[in-house]
């Protein structure tokens, strides 16, 4: 067995052990395994990982039987990563954290999955989740994952951070890689809370063919990854045209036109990072970013509105730790070392979305995107979606959502408080009831769709991209959460009063950068000194900016060492 330290490591890293010989991909498989069995079944109990594949060292000797014959397959080849249990994984269930679906099987992989197959990455397992995504850590079926950081604090965001499990097994070196999904914040958010990099790519760059959906016009898949040369290395493989859409909304839908994957996407995402410090500050000198001040604490206006917000917290100021503020300026003054220019600016994409001041209107008010829209949207096509994706999937013992007992989909967790979702208009387990009573038969024969489609594509571009044009910002950048909830916000009224403040309940942007189609990138911005808990930045740009929202991000990692490794999580003893 190699000595080969897995904690950490990069996928450069291993691929060097692996081509060199000092390790096969066997030893890396079963290196990740003790540490699963170590910390995640065992010990700690982290439950990050919660569906074992059976097959990994198997696929694990193929792949070092194709390196023996000089036919790898890739620059992935024989490198371990999970997914989350929404990804259609091959002959794995599918549960998606939900007891109404804990036996669906799999009948076939997922766009992402197919690609890294095909590249001879292994899958692990899959990761811990709530049900059908619909919040960040409320318990599922399998329970929620635990912080490698600091137990007394969650690993996500309570209200929307549903990739729980992926930000906990990456950050703990599970795993060289993780694949997640967002729909408001649940890439974003556990990528914070663990010092990820994490990618929210725009409408379409990346298929969600084979993802449970929870809102198809807003979900989108996200890897996640401890730095960003290894994210910028996953995205060369699962980003890629996708010629089936059946499965992915925005791809399907015939209203909107969409730029192909391969008209989107550098030639390498690797040669987006820079080589070094100098080629760092070459890429940021003369950028100009917009900090939007209610994320700091400078701006006096929000939260004033008669009603703010359109549901739970939102609308409401948001009050930033102070171990975070101190953090991002350092990150300012690494940035203005660099040559950028950074500014504080107002927001009206989330101003404007959320009319969180006097005299700001919501998404629902403003006369671009109907009320009748946005209840068809969150009610008709996600209960659409949720029954073609069965269909699709085709398991024989459950294939029609209409057979679902819609008590099992999200049952409140035993002696939980309740959830501060108030104003939000998607009760789940009604779905399968709708889908009964109102079927349909394709998305297309949805009212109001297409208006309302073509309603948030003109919300960003005039509250974000002509905006971004007037002030001349590159991008938007800023703290990805205000502060960390408790581990126990689940039972305790203090810590549920806290967690469920606007900033810390979601990542903030809250549902506006997947409504409007905004692309972002998460990187770290440290570790707070007071509770030893990671917080990330957010880079946030025009639609279809990703590539250069992508080498920004990776500028801004390389011009200072901000990624702590969960102390939790430490190397195993040998032998």
């Amino acid at each position: 067995m190699s000595t080969f330290d897995v904690v950490e490591a990069s996928i450069a890293e291993l691929r060097g052990a692996l081509a060199s010989g000092a390790v096969t991909s066997v030893d890396v498989v079963t290196a990740y395994l003790a540490r699963i069995e170590a910390y995640d079944r065992g010990g700690i109990r982290l439950n990050s990982i919660i569906v074992m594949n059976p097959a990994a060292l198997a696929e694990a000797e193929a792949s070092d039987a194709r390196r023996a014959r000089g036919e790898v397959l890739g620059p992935l080849d024989g490198i371990p990563y999970t997914a989350k249990d929404s990804y259609l994984v091959r002959g794995l269930t599918v549960a998606a954290g939900s007891p109404a679906f804990e036996h669906l099987v799999a009948q076939r992989d997922a766009f992402t999955i197919e690609r890294l197959r095909a590249a001879g990455a292994i899958c692990l397992g899959l990761t811990n989740m709530p049900p059908m995504a619909n919040g960040g850590m409320q318990r599922g079926v399998y329970g929620r994952a635990e912080s490698p950081y600091n137990a007394d604090y969650l690993t996500s965001a309570f209200g929307s951070g549903s990739s729980n499990g992926s930000g906990t097994a990456t950050a703990a070196s599970f795993a060289a890689f993780g694949l997640g999904e967002e729909t408001w914040s649940s890439g974003r958010a556990p990528a914070s809370n663990n010092g990820l990099c994490a990618y929210t790519p725009s409408r379409g760059v990346i298929s969600t063919r084979g993802n449970w959906p929870l809102v198809p016009t807003m979900d989108v898949v996200v890897p996640h990854t401890r730095s960003m040369a290894d994210l910028l290395e996953v995205l060369d493989v699962v980003v890629a045209d996708d010629t089936e859409t059946r499965g992915d909304f925005w791809r399907a839908q015939p209203w909107i036109e969409l730029p192909r994957a391969s008209a989107v996407r550098p030639e390498s995402y690797q040669a987006l990072a820079p080589g070094d410090a100098a080629a760092a500050r070459t890429t940021l000198a003369g950028k100009r970013f917009g900090i939007p001040r209610m994320y700091v604490n400078a701006d006096p206006d929000a939260g004033t509105a008669e009603h703010p917000g359109i549901g739970g917290s939102t609308g409401q100021r948001i009050e930033t730790r102070a171990a975070v503020i101190e953090l991002w300026e350092a990150a300012r003054r690494d940035l203005e070392a660099a040559g950028a220019e950074v500014v504080l600016v107002d927001f009206p994409a989330v101003t404007n979305y959320e009319g969180d001041r006097p005299g700001a209107p919501t998404i629902a008010t403003r006369g671009l995107v109907s009320p009748e829209y946005l209840h068809r949207e969150i009610v008709d096509l996600s209960a659409w979606a949720w029954d073609d994706f069965l269909r699709v999937n085709g398991d024989p013992e459950l294939d029609h959502l209409a057979d679902v007992d819609g008590a099992l989909i999200f049952p409140h967790p035993k002696g939980a408080l309740s959830d501060q979702y108030h104003g939000f208009d998607d009760q789940i387990s009604a779905y399968p009831a709708h889908v009964r009573e109102h079927p349909v038969q394709a998305f297309t024969d949805i009212p109001h769709l297409e208006e309302g489609l073509r309603g948030l594509e003109q919300t960003r571009r005039i509250d974000l991209e002509d905006w971004m044009d007037r002030l001349g910002l590159d991008a938007v950048v800023f703290p990805a959460v205000a502060d960390v909830g408790k581990a126990d916000m689940d039972v305790d009224e203090t810590s549920a009063e806290h967690g469920w403040r606007n900033g810390v309940w979601v990542a903030n942007g809250n549902l506006v950068p997947r409504h409007l189609g905004l692309p972002t990138v998460t990187v770290p911005l440290g570790t707070m000194a007071d509770i030893g808990m990671p917080v990330g930045v957010t880079f946030a740009g025009r639609a279809y900016d990703d590539t250069a929202l992508l080498a920004l991000a990776a500028a801004f990692e390389a011009t200072g060492s901000r990624r702590t490794a969960p102390p939790r999580t430490p190397t195993l003893a040998a032998g």
